[in-house]
Formats: structure tokens, C-alpha cells, sequence
């Protein structure tokens, strides 16, 4: 009885290492990004440079200053450090923009190429959100997972086999 009352301490256990490590995970590695790509399609619909300029300070605050999460196969779309440079320009742009009359075209010409970089810039960061659930990290905590399920099944085999040893006493 007591093999069973170990496995099954074991499993609740486990269930509650899993839900614990998926929040830690989640909310370390990709919330601040979710945050960061919220504040970009708000940015990407500002109306006005001063707007547009406060959201994406909040967002460059939310994503890593430099790093490519896509470490098998990595793109210039999915570097972080290359996106900050560009978050930068589009500050710069922003900042001359903000001197142009409202109602004239260079003004609605450059919000519309700033909106449009935007969002391209945003598709690019979702691309990179699934390979951020595969970082080193991860890895090692699942090839624990993986050690700590096999050796609960390992004991389970145990516990029944010595159950089946005694019931045929």
C-alpha cells in the first residue's frame, strides 16, 4: 500500500510541478512579449506621433534587448536586437513626423509607412513566439519531466509487482 500511496503522491505532485513551471515559463517568456505585441497594434493605430512614440517605448521595455529565439534556424525578422534598431528609426521617424503639419501629406504619408512597418513588425514577432517555448531552459526542464515520469512509471511496476506477489501468497 504504501508503493500506491507513494505513486500517487507522486502524480498529484507532478501535476502540480507541471502547472507551476508552465506559469513560471509563460509569464517570464512570453507574456512580457503578448505585452510588447499589444502595444505595437496600438501603436500601429495612433493617431498621433506623441502616441505613437509612448507606445513603443512600453513595448522596446516588454522585448529582449537582443537574442534570436530562433536558435535552429535563425532570420534577421526574428532578432530582437535587429527590432530594437528598428523600433529606434521608427522613434526617429516619429520624432520628425511630430514636427510636420497634421493635415499635410508628408505627415499622412509618414504615419501610414510607420503604421505599415508596425505591422509587419508584428507578424514577424509572432513568428518568433513558438520557438521561444524552446529555449535551453525548457529543454532541461523537460528532460526532467521526462526522468521524474519514468521513474513514477519505474516504481509503479514495483509497487505492482510486489502487490501481485503478495495477493498470490
Amino acid at each position: 500500500m504504501s508503493a500506491i500511496k507513494f505513486a500517487t503522491a507522486g502524480i498529484i505532485g507532478l501535476f502540480v510541478l507541471a502547472a507551476g513551471l508552465s506559469y513560471y515559463g509563460y509569464q517570464n517568456t512570453v507574456y512580457p512579449i503578448d505585452r510588447a505585441l499589444g502595444n505595437l497594434a496600438r501603436a500601429a493605430s495612433a493617431q498621433t506621433p506623441y502616441d505613437l512614440a509612448e507606445y513603443i517605448r512600453a513595448a522596446k521595455a516588454d522585448l529582449p534587448k537582443s537574442g534570436n529565439p530562433v536558435w535552429a534556424f535563425p532570420t534577421a525578422r526574428t532578432d530582437f536586437g535587429l527590432i530594437q534598431l528598428e523600433l529606434d528609426r521608427i522613434l526617429s521617424r516619429a520624432n520628425s513626423i511630430a514636427s510636420l503639419e497634421p493635415h499635410s501629406s508628408a505627415y499622412s504619408a509618414g504615419m501610414s509607412d510607420i503604421h505599415v512597418t508596425l505591422v509587419a513588425m508584428q507578424k514577424d514577432i509572432v513568428d518568433a513566439i513558438p520557438y521561444m517555448y524552446v529555449s535551453t531552459t525548457n529543454m532541461a526542464i523537460s528532460a526532467v519531466w521526462i526522468a521524474i515520469i519514468l521513474g513514477l512509471f519505474a516504481v509503479m511496476r514495483r509497487g505492482k509487482s510486489r502487490f501481485s506477489e503478495f495477493e498470490s501468497q
